[in-house]
């Protein structure tokens, strides 16, 4: 594929890109970003669309592939490729696309990202891609724009602490997106196995002066008496978070990772929260869903946050109840997020333009 143009250190400064037929968008990580794709409040508007284009009969959203060899129990171990299909309306038409994150814990080991992977978007009017950019950013960003969403209608109006398990990008941005939702939060425990919970904490201090964040050596010490409790450790098949540690009035649960959770904690909660409960059934692996399986929740028990957000089912509606957020992450929000990345990347003249195809004969 020929490439028309590059990157310059300022993309504000480059004229905005017009595609003709048969070019596609190239964005890499850094042109992701030069398109705002770190905006927590640009991620938390285009998931929220994702939402509402779903509730009103506007998207589509498939089951998520998961691509491995071994059990789905043994994924902490052997890692996995997600393939999410996805078609939503969003302000600038309705858009297709196809999201492919591979996931391999043992990646950090060798000091290269946990998950990478690619986003492609395609057209409606022809059906034709348009774009093909990095994942990772888009990947953890929607996550934490989710909780951002999820936080107001779960979380108790008055809850100021938050308890970490786990320090990688996807906690990052859980905090970054809990943080935008509840501004009175102003206590951060982490415990992670290995440093990462020192590291994560000094980059909370330097970007958040005003909380007071702390590393702690346990499990249990980072989730003792906190509002909110946030799982998300990313090589774990077992669960990390002790039932008797969190089960107590009040307490909202958001468990992003897999089986970081007992599942015979949901026998204790109130109030269970899936994105997508038959996702998040179909995947598997996480807590709520393996709860599911063993008999402990039933279909009747799980309300998906769509329903939620638009007002057709309740949230938290006392403050002594236990609540629990287990997304499993749609496709919708990966595509929804993506969709505006593309815009502004070709007003802003972020990324490559690249001939796919031309007219000339091949054969």
């Amino acid at each position: 594929m020929r490439s028309h143009s590059t990157r310059a250190a300022s993309p504000q400064s480059q004229p905005a890109h017009n595609l003709a037929p048969g070019q596609v968008l190239w964005l890499s990580r850094q042109d992701v970003l030069d398109a705002g794709g770190s905006d927590m409040a640009l991620a938390t508007q285009a998931v929220q669309e994702a939402f509402a284009a779903w509730q009103a009969g506007q998207a589509l959203q498939p089951a998520k592939t998961s691509l491995r060899l071994a059990h789905k129990q043994q994924e902490a171990q052997a890692g996995v490729v997600n393939v999410l299909p996805a078609a939503v309306a969003t302000p600038v038409g309705t858009v297709f696309g196809v999201k492919a994150l591979g996931a391999m814990p043992g990646n950090l080991a060798q000091n290269v990202p946990r998950a990478t992977g690619t986003i492609t978007l395609f057209d409606d009017a022809h059906k034709m891609p348009i774009a093909i950019m990095d994942a990772q950013v888009i990947s953890a960003m929607r996550t934490g724009a989710v909780s951002a969403l999820a936080a107001p209608k779960l979380a108790r109006t008055d809850a100021r602490s938050l308890g970490c398990v786990g320090a990688g990008v996807n906690m990052m941005t859980q905090i970054r997106g809990l943080l935008h939702a509840l501004p009175g939060l102003d206590t951060i425990r982490i415990y992670s196995r290995g440093t990462s919970k020192h590291q994560l904490a000094e980059r909370l201090r330097h970007r958040y002066p005003a909380l007071a964040v702390s590393a702690v050596d346990s499990a249990e010490a980072a989730v003792a008496a906190a509002d909110i409790v946030v799982t998300c450790a990313a090589n774990v098949n077992q669960p990390v978070v002790p039932l008797q540690a969190v089960n107590r009035p009040g307490v909202t649960i958001f468990n992003i990772g897999c089986l970081e959770n007992e599942p015979q904690l949901l026998a204790h909660m109130d109030v269970i929260v899936s994105d997508n409960w038959q996702q998040s059934k179909h995947r598997g692996v996480q807590t709520h869903a393996v709860a599911f399986s063993q008999g402990i929740i039933a279909d009747s028990d799980v309300t998906n946050l769509g329903d939620i957000l638009a007002g057709q089912a309740p949230g938290r509606t006392t403050p002594a109840q236990k609540v629990f957020f287990g997304p499993t992450g749609l496709g919708i929000e990966d595509i929804s997020l993506a969709a505006h990345i593309y815009t502004q990347a070709l007003a802003r003249g972020c990324g490559t333009v690249l001939d796919l195809w031309s007219n000339q004969p091949w054969i």
